[in-house]
């Protein structure tokens, strides 16, 4: 008793509980185990250099924790029957070692587990090798929280009880947020002692942070300053390094080096004053009383001086706990290493952490009087007790405890009580860290914590008061900038404020000077109106009627424009007088004779093929096309004013006496006639006398785009559709760039092609005239929606859609338009011809998906176009291109066109058709007619009217499933012998004879004649014209027709014989169409062929052998008289239920 006086209880208790432990323990060895687990534990016994073993793991240190876990998980009942061999491998920090110990343990099979690790470096062998032995073997260590080591697809069995480095990561996002910074500078040692010999746990620290960082939305990458603490001592350098681009700097490095950074920024300045913030990070200790710098032996002056130092700056450290069950914990841990490890007489010291930062030495940490385990030594505790857990549900559930795929998968997303507090695993294996935020308390000068993390709930929270050295945060940026870029020298000489406000005042006077004169002329401009017509000009009537006499042709436009007296002038051959030079007016005449031949020849094409050939027909096709739905009429006359001019006038349906002529319309009128574009009309004016209301643009007599790329007669060449294409897009990338901003209208019918072949943009702008329209829809008129087709999905769903359009509408336009032009199906052609311009419109304002498009089909054209089409008609508008991103990829494809002369290839163009088509028109014609005819005629007796249609007008013929049809199978019973016995000329009389009457018969049924072969015959019902279900009507009665022909059939060289013909018949799914290229057939495919030829093979001379599918068909129409055969056994169909088809009955309809 006497060496008990003095014991408190609380260690009494302690004594009592260790001894019932051990006790429990030492029954539990009594009884055999079970299962006897070999766990290999890896560790240093050595301390080691401090750069080496930065987390101060030792044998000595963790074998007390995890035997006094093993101990309290026996005792808890989670290792009934099982038994825990402790295998201890001095690993020395070294990764040569710490894979060798664990190969070796595998191999002599005593390896079901593996824990501990003091270095990352030695752990990732293993770690790795682990998931690819034999069901598994789990690796649990308390270190390693690495960005690297997160990949599960290659550390597959890892389990961290310390978690990851992200968590570290996130601590510091949620802290510069909580704070309002947005920059932050890393200042940190990168290596150990050497390079060679690795990363520190410093830089895979900022590592993850930055990882971090540059995930999170708003932060950009932060700059990195890494040094050498072992040779870098220019603290000073680095710092104002560092301020150069962060007033928030976040270091990480050993005690000593993290004090002398200290001390060399309040050297400059940078502690006192309040406009920087340091952050430290010390993973590796977890109490606050680490950071608390004993000031022992120096004066008051001293450490005030230091207390202001260390102000500015605040601590990241892994979370202790304060549970009284943790610091009971702590004194077990310190009992059990002096009782039964004697730890005091292997080290020759007490058991005590020694907190290992970097290279100081040693910081011994206490609370009050006694000892403390540090987190990466404690979780040891955590780790023997989660695998206790896992590996005692393994068993339950009938897995081998050697299975660590199974153990480790259920150490994995899962809670339990731990010795510091509840433990939350994830699903990758890592437990949710917490950290803390330490301040330095001016009072007491410690660093208590502010603030904490909590890793489960992604949150940080503010515990405690934090302190600021300037008495505020910092601001995240300097007002002046971080190299007082921003605050200029205040200092400015009298002349230079002289010559600053008079510099000043004459830019504002200039400017005022020059905004008046503008002004002034503007408002001269706009009471000018130049852009206003008179209706009189427009109408004259005489000269239009006198013109038209001599113009009936209406071929020479393009000549009128150059001298206008050449056709309205009743003296012809004055026009030439001009033309002083004989060779200039030879190449006249001689263009003069090619242009009126070519006409001729032309127009002799057009009269046999229909328009399309004809030149100069433009006037007709504005006349035919320009009908637009509510916005008026544009018709071609002759303006007065500019003799012999063309121009294209627009009637404005605009239901008023007068128009008030605005200030906002009389400048949108200056605009558009300040308008000029080599791809965009010409705005000549506007009429706005009463009813005559009307715009008047330039005339392009080659007609729209449209009427060209629906004229089957004009042949256009890739060198021609791109040369289209991009004079669009130049006229599109003018109309964006001008203060029009967008057409609104863009089709094809507003892309007109005047006489040198060059298209311009029409129709746009002045949208405050057409607001004064009065719009009639009609919403049943095709016309209405057909004008819709070209309008961009997200301009449809607008109730009031803008006058003017979107850009990004008129890049939907144009590739409505592109397609038109590379495919030249009509607008908006779709693989279903038959669907109305409603159905089309009402589609794609729908937003289906994917959306609803014109079809795509196969094409010469470069793919680049073909995706450029795509990308513009995007649903998304954000999607499509702008028309400058269009031109520059467009322009590539078009470079080696756009050097070329395009009159110059019409023209010879021209010549090759009058040289080429004259003298053959006419006979190529009648014999195209007749050789037509015949090929239609014999294509028809070959293959169905339907498909034979199909392949006459070019398109391919797809396959086409049908569910039911009825197929009818014949053949002649001996036919074999009669051939032996007759002649081949009498053999191919016979069947010509037989087959000629069959073929007469079946015209009278809705049937289909497949083929002959020999003397089979087949036919179907049912396609490719679809029937429903009568298709087994027509084959019974025509088999009935056929067989009754049969018995009054005489064969001509054997007349006493009677022809037996065997029928089989099936109904069922197929599948036809053309087969081949040379000698095209029609075929059916699909098991009911075979069916059909089993029923024909399988029955009996003059008989209809009929299936029960056939047979359930016919009893529909109950008019048929079936007798039941019974099952036949048939090849490859097993038995068969079959009937015989009668005489039909008295119900039958013929």
């Amino acid at each position: 008793m006497k060496a008990d006086e003095g014991v408190g209880p609380v260690a009494l208790l302690v004594r009592v509980v260790l001894c019932w432990g051990l006790l429990i323990c030492d029954c539990s060895r009594a009884a055999p185990a079970q299962h006897r687990i070999q766990m290999m534990v890896a560790m240093p016994y050595e301390l080691g250099p401090p750069w080496q073993n930065p987390f101060l793991l030792t044998r000595s240190v963790a074998e007390p924790v995890i035997q006094l876990a093993i101990d309290d998980v026996s005792r808890k009942g989670f290792l009934n029957n099982i038994a825990i061999d402790l295998h201890f491998r001095n690993t020395n920090c070294s990764d040569t070692l710490g894979p060798y110990y664990a190969v070796e343990a595998y191999c002599a099979k005593q390896l079901d587990v593996v824990l501990g690790f003091a270095s990352a470096y030695a752990l990732a062998p293993v770690a790795r090798l682990s998931g690819f032995w034999s069901q598994g073997v789990p690796v649990i260590t308390t270190i390693a929280q690495v960005d690297s080591l997160d990949d599960r697809s290659v550390y597959k069995l890892l389990t961290r009880m310390n978690g990851s480095y992200r968590e570290l990561g996130s601590t510091i996002i949620h802290l510069l947020q909580l704070l309002n910074y947005e920059t932050v500078a890393f200042l940190f040692h990168s290596n150990l002692r050497r390079p060679a010999f690795g990363k520190s746990e410093c830089f895979f620290q900022m590592v993850a942070i930055n990882n971090q960082l540059l995930k999170a939305s708003g932060w950009r990458q932060p700059p990195v300053i890494d040094f050498d603490e072992f040779f870098d001592s220019n603290y000073e350098d680095l710092l104002k390094r560092a301020s150069m681009s962060a007033n928030v700097i976040l270091m990480c490095a050993s005690v000593d080096t993290i004090e002398n950074l200290m001390h060399a920024a309040a050297r400059l300045g940078m502690t006192e004053s309040g406009k920087y913030i340091f952050f430290s990070i010390h993973i590796h200790s977890d109490m606050q009383d680490d950071f608390s710098w004993q000031l022992s032996n120096v004066s008051q002056a001293e450490r005030e001086q230091d207390l202001k130092t260390f102000a500015s700056l605040k601590i990241v450290t892994l979370r202790r706990p304060s549970q009284s069950l943790y610091r009971r914990f702590e004194e077990d841990v310190k009992a059990l290493a002096q009782k039964k490890f004697n730890y005091t007489q292997i080290t020759g010291k007490p058991y005590k952490v020694c907190k290992l930062l970097y290279f100081q030495l040693c910081i011994i940490s206490t609370y009050g009087n006694k000892a403390q385990v540090t987190k990466f030594t404690s979780a040891f505790y955590d780790a023997i007790m989660l695998y206790a857990i896992a590996l005692n549900e393994t068993l339950s559930l009938g897995f081998s405890p050697r299975n660590g795929l199974e153990v480790t998968r259920r150490m994995w997303n899962r809670s339990f009580a731990g010795i510091g507090g509840n433990v939350t695993i994830s699903k990758d294996g890592d437990r949710f860290s917490d950290y803390s935020v330490l301040d330095l308390n001016p009072q007491t000068g410690t660093f208590e914590e502010v603030a904490y993390y909590a890793g489960s709930q992604v949150k940080l929270y503010v515990v405690g008061q934090w302190y600021w050295a300037g008495g505020s945060p910092p601001p995240d940026r300097p007002i002046c900038g971080f190299d007082n870029s921003k605050c200029p020298s205040k200092n400015l000489s009298p002349w230079a404020v002289i010559l600053i406000v008079f510099s000043t005042l004459t830019v504002i006077f200039g400017v005022i000077a020059l905004f008046v004169f503008r002004r002034y002329k503007l408002e001269a401009e706009l009471r000018t109106m130049s852009w206003r017509i008179f209706w009189d000009e427009l109408s004259g009537q005489k000269k239009q009627n006198k013109c038209r006499k001599r113009n009936d042709s209406r071929a020479f436009h393009w000549l009128y424009e150059q001298r206008n007296s050449l056709i309205c002038e009743e003296n012809y051959d004055d026009s030439f007088t001009s033309l002083t030079d004989v060779g200039l007016k030879n190449i006249y005449l001689f263009m003069y004779s090619i242009y009126m031949y070519v006409y001729c020849v032309t127009n002799f094409l057009e009269f046999v093929y229909g328009r399309g050939f004809g030149i100069g027909k433009g006037k007709e096709r504005i006349h035919e096309n320009c009908q637009l739905s509510g916005m008026g009429s544009l018709v071609a006359c002759f303006a007065s004013s500019r003799p012999g001019q063309i121009v294209a006038v627009k009637m404005l349906n605009i239901q008023r006496n007068r128009i008030e002529l605005s200030r906002k319309l009389l400048i949108e009128l200056k605009k558009m006639k300040d308008l000029s574009h080599e791809h965009v009309t010409r705005f000549v004016g506007a009429c706005i006398d009463s009813p005559h209301y009307c715009i008047v643009t330039e005339y392009c007599p080659k007609g729209s785009l449209q009427d060209i790329l629906e004229n089957a007669g004009i042949k256009l060449d890739k060198m021609m559709i791109y040369s289209l294409m991009h004079d669009i897009i130049k006229g599109m990338v003018f109309i964006h760039s001008t203060d029009i901003r967008s057409h609104g209208k863009l089709k094809s019918t507003n892309c007109v092609v005047d006489s040198r072949f060059v298209l311009k943009i029409t129709d746009f702008g002045l949208n405050h005239i057409h607001e004064l329209e009065t719009v009639k829809e009609d919403f049943l008129s095709n016309s209405f929606w057909r004008a819709k087709l070209w309008t961009a999905p997200e301009l449809l769903r607008l109730d009031c859609p803008p006058m003017g359009g979107t850009q990004k509408g008129d890049v939907y336009s144009f590739a409505i338009i592109l397609h038109e032009m590379l495919f030249r199906r009509g607008v908006f052609y779709t693989s279903d011809e038959n669907s109305f311009a409603r159905d089309i419109v009402e589609n794609v304002r729908m937003g289906m998906q994917p959306p609803f498009r014109p079809t795509v089909l196969e094409t010469s054209f470069d793919g680049v176009i073909i995706s450029l089409m795509v990308r513009c008609w995007s649903e998304n508008p954000d999607d499509r291109p702008d028309f400058r991103m269009i031109r520059k990829q467009v322009i590539s494809l078009t470079r080696e066109f756009e050097t070329s002369n395009i009159v110059d290839n019409l023209l010879r163009r021209m010549e090759q058709y009058a040289n080429n088509l004259e003298s053959l028109v006419q006979e190529r014609t009648a014999d195209y007619l007749q050789e037509k005819q015949k090929a239609e005629n014999l294509l028809y007796q070959l293959l169905p009217k339907s498909v034979a249609s199909q392949l006459i007008k070019g398109e391919p013929v797809k396959a086409e499933a049908f569910d039911c049809v009825t197929i009818y199978f014949s053949d002649i019973v001996g036919f074999t012998s009669l051939c032996a016995d007759s002649t081949p000329m009498e053999v191919v009389n016979l069947l010509n004879d037989l087959y000629t009457c069959f073929d007469s018969i079946i015209e009278n049924y809705d049937v289909y004649k497949v083929e002959t072969i020999g003397d089979a015959y087949m036919v179907v019902s049912g396609l490719p014209r679809k029937n429903g279900v009568a298709h087994a009507f027509e084959i019974a009665r025509m088999a009935l027709a056929l067989l009754s022909a049969v018995r009054c059939f005489t064969i001509v060289h054997r007349p006493k014989e009677q022809l037996k013909l065997r029928i089989g018949i099936h109904s069922g799914p197929v599948c036809a169409g053309v087969v081949g290229l040379k000698m095209p057939r029609y075929c059916l495919f699909g098991d009911t062929v075979n069916t059909a030829s089993r029923m024909e093979s399988n029955g009996l001379p003059l008989k209809i052998h009929v299936s029960s599918a056939t047979k359930t068909l016919l009893d529909s129409f109950n008019c048929f008289q079936l007798e039941y055969r019974g099952e036949v056994v048939m090849k490859g169909k097993g038995a068969q239920v079959t009937y015989w088809l009668l005489e039909p009955t008295e119900n039958h309809v013929t």
